[in-house]
């Protein structure tokens, strides 16, 4: 039950700080030496606490660095100690995710029938609770602290130099006993590195004032003021918790001696404001990272000197060798001026600018589809100079080997020039049907509008938001083609010429995004094989005790493996032709998750079959334990998508490898979905596409309400004969090809639920 006169979470924190910074015992007041004291963790997830949870547990004051909840330390067979209390953590939801829906108020689906949802951002933020328990408040099973898990892989001195090179800071040692930074001059002030007593004790100080660096408008632009000022109180809060958090991450520690006159200051700002602790903590956060990100920049001097070598004299290659230098001088913030960075002339500087003063490169033939800027009225002429048309894109195209000579009038003007003034409806129409949204006059309202895209009438997978007040403008999206830009009113029509350029450089994006997706995809399929294929196999049913495992009752089949440290289950994901592409992860809570920029559709996990080999009959599931439950009560060949997204790709993908093979889609019963039941649905479209059968679960009414929804669910409540039985028997099955499959299931499922 709520206590009404409990005082709001952050005045309580702001209380406790307030004490704690009179006594001398906040968590950055506190002194230690390089690799004395750690970011507190949780061992089981893996987290890093940051923010105002890393404070709030700091304050406690343990020498070990871990947390957990209880959920966790009960799957380690641990239990709490009789009268420990848990510690609070927070966090906080900015925006939720709510059903898009049409100008007519019905919902929006994708082009694969599934409800789109809009995330939208709330007003004010809400507060989040959660609980954790210190290691030393529970009993039982509790590992010691493994070494590894505190002890630095760095050079912490290193680091810290690194940070301050790649920063671009302008650092000067030209004081005696101050150390300070100049909002003025942007620059870093203080005692050369041997009038400190340590090294980590420069780098501590250095450190502090690169925080406050971060606040100059042109990077963080946070609110400075004169020494005594509350802004100056607050600016100094805020890099003070920020140097301490740097001092945990990379191991050189802290001292607080110098910034100990601000106590008073501080605690005047926390009573006048208990939220503030909530700003300065999340202000920190966002230091510490600026901070740490530019341990990560590359040294582009040396790199770019090595180029330069490199670079022959044409002016074709000084042009594409600057540009190349104008994308690393883009990617990593250097802090340099661009002409700088470039080493050019005032001149030549200005040539590069307006694209002249390189030279030009002879046309030469096309190394690669390139879209073309063509009229209507000079579609034949660009078809005879060997102009080909792209009926999906819309747009004419230099093939791969194409005479530059003869079609390079057509490559996009840079620089169109205006046409006499028309209506920015007109204008910002022109600009969304050029990313292929179907509509005639844009509804600029400053609502968000979803319209139909070229070739999928049918469908709403395109969006707009326009405005008219001010400077007229919006943005627009094709979920198809992936194309997102934003538009601003220029006060003029397009010609057809420019009318052709919007639609190349549309294309021309969503080429170049769909190949840098495809390499990325492959980047990440070697990363995965390189590193499963490096690990052991999984240990032996004895002796494995992952808790999922044991929670949904299956086996490790199927060649899975597990992480070094035993806390993931990793799941290989291969394509048709038997190449590992992406690898999901499993942790002791059943949370899933496959790896960032993999491939997933198509890809699926196989049980008891070869791809080089006939089959008689393969059966489909959606989950791991669900496949492994439907293996081992049928003694069939099965094959894992995912989620039930990924169940038409891969039986088409099955499809082609076993052309006469039966292949039954056993789906999962998602009955209690508020927007449908989504596994049978997606089964019964896969199934259509293939000619394949679809099997349902069957639960009655006990089951249905303690949420069973597949056959593992099924194992667990009935055993596996039931799991072989039902699918055996066909219980809610029909046939891919018959077009009223899904009104048969329907009907199936009603019958089957009223029993």
């Amino acid at each position: 039950m709520a206590h009404k006169d409990r005082k709001p979470f952050h005045e309580e924190f702001a209380a406790q700080l307030i004490d704690d910074l009179k006594k001398g015992t906040a968590p950055w007041q506190k002194p230690w030496q390089p690799g004395e004291l750690h970011a507190p963790l949780n061992p089981v997830s893996g987290t890093v606490y940051s923010g105002i949870n890393r404070v709030m547990l700091s304050r406690k004051g343990y020498d070990d660095p871990r947390w957990m909840t209880l959920r966790q330390a009960n799957s380690l067979d641990c239990r709490v100690q009789k009268g420990e209390k848990a510690q609070p953590i927070v966090y906080w939801q900015f925006s939720k995710d709510e059903p898009a829906r049409d100008n007519d108020g019905k919902p929006v689906l994708d082009g694969e029938g599934n409800q789109v949802m809009e995330k939208v951002e709330l007003s004010r933020p809400i507060v989040r609770f959660s609980s954790v328990f210190h290691v030393s408040q529970l009993e039982g099973n509790i590992p010691p602290l493994d070494p590894s898990t505190v002890r630095l892989a760095w050079d912490p001195n290193q680091k810290a130099e690194t940070i301050l090179e790649n920063s671009g800071a302008t650092i000067k040692h030209n004081q005696r006993n101050r150390a300070y930074y100049s909002l003025r001059s942007d620059e870093i002030c203080l005692p050369p590195k041997d009038h400190f007593p340590s090294a980590d004790g420069y780098y501590v100080t250095a450190l502090h004032e690169l925080g406050h660096w971060t606040g100059h408008p042109s990077r963080m632009d946070r609110e400075f003021g004169p020494f005594g000022s509350e802004p100056y109180a607050r600016e100094e809060l805020r890099a003070e918790i920020a140097s301490w958090m740097l001092g945990q991450d990379l191991g050189i520690g802290h001292d607080p001696g110098q910034h100990l006159a601000y106590v008073d200051s501080w605690v005047s700002v926390l009573e006048k404001d208990p939220y503030e602790i909530v700003r300065a903590c999340r202000d920190a956060e966002k230091i510490k990272q600026h901070v740490l990100s530019m341990e990560q920049k590359q040294e582009l001097s040396q790199e770019m000197m090595a180029q330069d070598k490199a670079v022959a004299s044409s002016p074709a290659e000084k042009k594409e060798h600057l540009d190349a230098r104008v994308h690393l001088w883009h990617e990593n913030e250097t802090g340099k001026p661009l002409q700088e960075f470039l080493g050019l002339s005032d001149d030549a500087f200005a040539a590069y600018l307006r694209d002249e003063g390189v030279g030009k490169a002879p046309p030469a033939p096309a190394k690669e589809k390139i879209f073309l800027a063509v009229s209507f009225r000079e579609k034949d002429r660009a078809k005879a100079a060997g102009a080909k048309w792209d009926g999906k894109a819309k747009l004419w195209y230099a093939p791969e080997g194409a005479d530059m000579t003869k079609l390079g009038t057509w490559l996009p003007s840079k620089e169109p020039s205006p046409a006499p003034t028309m209506d920015p409806k007109d204008e910002f129409a022109q600009a969304l049907r050029a990313a292929g949204l179907e509509l005639k006059v844009p509804i600029m309202d400053g609502k968000i509008h979803r319209v139909p895209v070229t070739g999928r009438s049918n469908a709403l997978d395109g969006a707009y938001q326009g405005f008219l007040d001010g400077h007229p403008a919006g943005w627009f999206q094709n979920y198809v083609t992936g194309e997102k830009n934003t538009w601003k009113a220029h006060g003029h029509t397009l010609t057809e010429d420019q009318k052709a350029s919007l639609k190349l450089e549309a294309a021309e994006r969503g080429q170049r995004r769909e190949r840098e997706r495809l390499a990325r995809q492959d980047d990440v399929a070697r990363q995965c094989r390189q590193a499963f294929e490096a690990l052991p196999p999984i240990r032996p049913i004895a002796e494995l005790d992952h808790p999922y495992l044991l929670r949904k009752g299956v086996p490790p089949l199927g060649g899975i493996k597990e992480s070094s440290d035993g806390k993931l289950l990793l799941i290989p994901l291969y394509n048709a032709q038997g190449e590992l592409r992406n690898v999901q992860e499993i942790d002791w809570e059943g949370n899933k998750k496959f790896q960032k920029d993999g491939q997933k559709s198509g890809c699926f996990f196989k049980l008891d079959f070869d791809e080089k080999h006939s089959t008689n009959e393969v059966i489909l599931t959606e989950g791991y334990a669900t496949g492994v439950s439907v293996n081992v009560a049928t003694n069939k060949p099965v094959a894992v998508a995912f989620d039930a997204g990924n169940l038409e790709p891969v039986a088409k993908s099955l499809r082609e490898m076993f052309p006469e093979a039966k292949i039954t889609i056993c789906a999962d019963n998602d009955h209690s979905r508020e927007h449908g039941n989504i596994g049978v649905e997606k089964a019964t479209q896969a199934a259509q596409a293939i000619g394949g059968e679809v099997v349902i679960p069957v639960f009655n009414k006990e089951e249905r309400a303690a949420g069973l929804t597949d056959f593992n669910d099924l194992q667990l409540s009935r055993g596996l004969a039931e799991v072989a039985g039902q699918i055996s028997k066909g219980k809610g099955v029909a046939r891919g090809h018959d077009q009223h499959l899904g009104r048969e299931l329907s009907r199936e499922l009603s019958r089957e639920m009223t029993r």
